[in-house]
């Protein structure tokens, strides 16, 4: 009985609008964070969550976009970096990326790089691009990357300054749109 408890927990454990991925949740549960549902702090606060990465140099990462092209930081260095960690199955991945585009549309590419990170095979994100929009430069397969960055939920996203440097990180989508313009035109006005 408790087992199958803990599995329907599993399956709609959603800390506010992140998802957990399945490494996530077992680490809880092995843990023992996870309890009928709930999350306890373990003397953890989202606020740590999201600066572990801050003011430390980005993780490298080359991978091939749905195109075919290798894309890799050090091809992007002297511009701002913004990347998005998601996958297809998480909801509030792909409920902000209207508020991604929006986002994008309003900053020069020669300036700013938009890179999203996806966990799905390219087959899968081409088959749900033909029903949701997500203008980034994405890129599929990025199991490697995401377990540099340490990520344990999702939708993350971060802002990787001309320096190279991890400025700005949110776990979730609470006021995305403005902590993300914020942080970009921080990234900007210090390149």
């Amino acid at each position: 009985m408790k087992k199958h408890f803990l599995i329907s927990v599993i399956g709609f454990v959603v800390i506010g609008t992140h998802c957990l991925s399945a490494e996530a949740a077992n680490r809880l549960i092995n843990e023992k964070i996870l309890h009928h549902g709930n999350l306890r702090s373990n003397q953890r606060n989202k606020a740590q969550d999201d600066s572990t990465l801050l003011n430390k140099p980005a993780p490298k990462l080359e991978l091939r976009d749905l195109n075919g092209k290798i894309c890799s930081l050090e091809n992007l260095k002297g511009k701002i970096v913004v990347l998005n960690f998601w996958f297809i199955a998480c909801k509030p991945c792909v409920n902000e990326m209207p508020v991604l585009n929006e986002i994008k549309r309003n900053y020069d590419p020669a300036k700013v790089a938009f890179i999203a990170l996806s966990l799905d095979s390219k087959e899968a994100i081409n088959a749900f691009l033909k029903t949701h929009k997500f203008d980034f430069t994405i890129l599929p397969k990025a199991e490697s990357v995401s377990g540099k960055y340490n990520l344990g939920a999702y939708p993350v996203s971060m802002v990787i300054n001309a320096r190279g440097i991890i400025s700005f990180v949110q776990i979730g989508g609470p006021n995305i749109e403005g902590n993300l313009r914020a942080a970009i035109n921080m990234a900007l006005k210090s390149s």
